[in-house]
């Protein structure tokens, strides 16, 4: 997978903390947070299973210090076949020592890539026109705020009643809001409110 992502945006997608990742890069795997263009790092897919991975494997109480993450790391992203105490063939991942590890990375490497993917795709159906919303993003084809439909994911609102609200959207495009919803505000100025008279459903439906 040769995308790359911002680390608010792959933070949302595996549930962790933006903040706390970024740490883990500058502190414990001594990873640059620019890139050399002195742009921000942005995560390759093996770097956000990394993330994936050790917080899977610390919320079923595997305790690792620094060193055994920087090689966990390593066997991952530099795809050597064993560092430390750690081995990997495939897709299959091992731990030797007073606390083994055996792990099938299938189900989780899976899963994080439809999540990463389901954003990306999701970010090919909106769009930016000047006659609708002040400019604000839409979802492509329609007359419906992202935000408006972000905002309602941030408030708690249901899956299902949102979906019903707006027929017009697709899965994939509800998908996409839900992780929306998830991910910080973007870096620079915040974005003007947005000025809406009408409905959610009666503004799709002119």
């Amino acid at each position: 997978m040769s995308l790359t992502f911002e680390t608010r945006v792959a933070a949302a997608a595996i549930a962790q903390s933006p903040k706390l990742m970024r740490q883990e890069f500058t502190r414990v795997l001594q990873v640059s947070a620019k890139a050399a263009d002195g742009k921000r790092h942005r995560l390759a897919f093996r770097e956000v299973l990394y993330f994936k991975l050790k917080g899977a494997l610390e919320s079923g109480g595997v305790q690792m210090h620094p060193e055994d993450r920087r090689a966990l790391y390593q066997v991952l992203v530099d795809k050597p076949t064993e560092v430390g105490a750690w081995r990997r063939k495939g897709l299959r991942l091992e731990r030797t020592g007073e606390v083994p590890v055996t792990m099938d990375l299938t189900k989780i490497a899976r899963a994080t890539h439809a999540t990463l993917r389901a954003y990306q795709r999701g970010a090919g159906l909106v769009e930016r026109r000047a006659d609708l919303c002040s400019g604000e993003l839409v979802f492509r084809g329609t007359r419906v705020p992202v935000a408006q439909v972000v905002e309602q994911f941030r408030a708690g609102v249901p899956v299902a009643e949102i979906a019903e609200d707006y027929p017009q959207l697709s899965a994939q495009a509800l998908d996409y809001a839900e992780l929306s919803a998830r991910i910080g505000k973007a870096p620079g100025r915040p974005a003007k409110p947005l000025q809406i008279q009408r409905s959610a459903v009666e503004a799709a439906d002119r």
